[in-house]
């Protein structure tokens, strides 16, 4: 028998078995350099709602592999830069808002909103300075529904050509995504690798344990939840559960009952995760990066269809926040452990699990054997 040298192929079929990622991939900063380099910057990053680029000189900044991004409206369309100065590298716009001009708060360098150098002070005492060939970086910029996403790579494949059929599964949920209106952004900051997070998000396998409020709301027996991979992306999808519809939970949640009957949480490679709850029309996104190998950093941001009641928005808000703490407190245990190091290998069920087994995957595929 011919011994198998490859060691990806290997960690590959045993992933495929149902053993999970050796402990040090959650923990080691080579690895998560790596997926930097190798996962973040080689795909599409999320970076805002389309309806927040809507007008001439509408911005939105964001990271796209740790590199800092602009995304612009200007008299051509979106335009989309790597969001440091050609001078002294500082990032040039802040936040989200709208402007006439890009200009760094450092020195004062100016770009006009098609990235082209405009004015650099006392830049008549440097008679060989061009200000031509000093412009911002052009980046990729797509948008997928109302939804916009960078690329570093210009020759990328089309973001619509990746996740697209996302859309019509959405639309299914009876949510129309070109209604929905941004309510609330926040940043947050978790003690765990970010695919130890994402491992939790895409399993529900949890949920009865864990999540009270959640399994009164959403019927999450595996005959009824169902878990689907889709290439570049996977889907959840439950019921809500007819007691619950009745206002007849045994646990105090927020009143689902409404245009939306179906569940769907989204994952979109690398980093996106996508949550529409019964109910009202809503739907949440959340961005998960890595901060080192033992933390998180993401955002969250509400989107509700127009009309929206404050008493719901505030209830399915705080009902999502709840979730979200009972996540936190397992995936912070989980990073503990595999601190430990001990065992090195967990098991996964792969027939409730086989979602977190194809992103484990994409990661080997992506970094390769480490």
């Amino acid at each position: 028998m011919t011994q198998d040298l490859d060691p990806s192929r290997s960690l590959l079929t045993a992933l495929a078995r149902g053993e999970s990622l050796p402990s040090r991939w959650y923990t080691d900063p080579s690895i998560t350099e790596r997926e930097i380099a190798h996962v973040f910057r080689k795909s599409w990053n999320y970076i805002g709602p389309l309806s927040q680029l809507a007008e001439l000189g509408d911005y939105i900044t964001g990271y796209a592999g740790g590199v800092p991004v602009v995304v612009v409206r200007n008299e051509q369309g979106l335009a989309a830069f790597v969001n440091v100065c050609r001078h002294r590298r500082h990032e040039v716009m802040k936040g989200r808002g709208n402007a006439k001009m890009m200009q760094c708060g450092y020195h004062a360098w100016t770009y006009d909103l098609a990235g082209g150098l405009t004015r650099v002070p006392r830049s008549q005492a440097e008679p060989d300075l061009r200000l031509e060939d000093f412009p911002l970086l052009p980046i990729r910029v797509e948008a997928l529904g109302p939804f916009a996403f960078v690329h570093l790579d210009r020759d990328a494949p089309p973001a619509l050509e990746l996740y697209g059929s996302i859309l019509d599964i959405i639309n299914a949920s009876g949510i129309v995504l070109d209604t929905l209106q941004p309510y609330s952004r926040e940043e947050w900051r978790s003690q765990a690798n970010w695919k130890t997070m994402l491992e939790n998000y895409l399993e529900c396998y949890h949920c009865a344990v864990a999540h009270p409020g959640f399994n009164a709301a959403i019927d999450v027996r595996p005959q009824t939840y169902k878990l689907a991979a889709h290439g570049w992306f996977s889907s959840q999808t439950g019921p809500v559960r007819p007691e619950a519809l009745k206002g007849k939970s045994k646990i105090e949640i927020y009143d689902v009952a409404g245009a939306v009957a179906q569940s769907q949480y989204h994952f979109l490679w690398p980093n996106l995760t996508i949550n529409i709850n019964p109910g009202f029309p809503n739907l949440s996104v959340d961005v998960w990066t890595p901060d080192g190998p033992n933390a998180t950093r993401g955002f969250s941001e509400q989107y509700f269809g127009p009309g929206v009641s404050e008493a719901f928005a505030r209830s399915l808000i705080a009902f999502n926040k709840q979730v979200a703490k009972e996540d936190d407190d397992l995936t912070d245990s989980v990073q503990r452990g595999l601190l430990g190091g001990l065992p090195d290998r967990g098991r996964f069920l792969t027939s409730s699990e086989h979602l977190v087994i194809h992103f484990q995957k994409m990661i080997v595929n992506a970094v390769g054997a480490a």
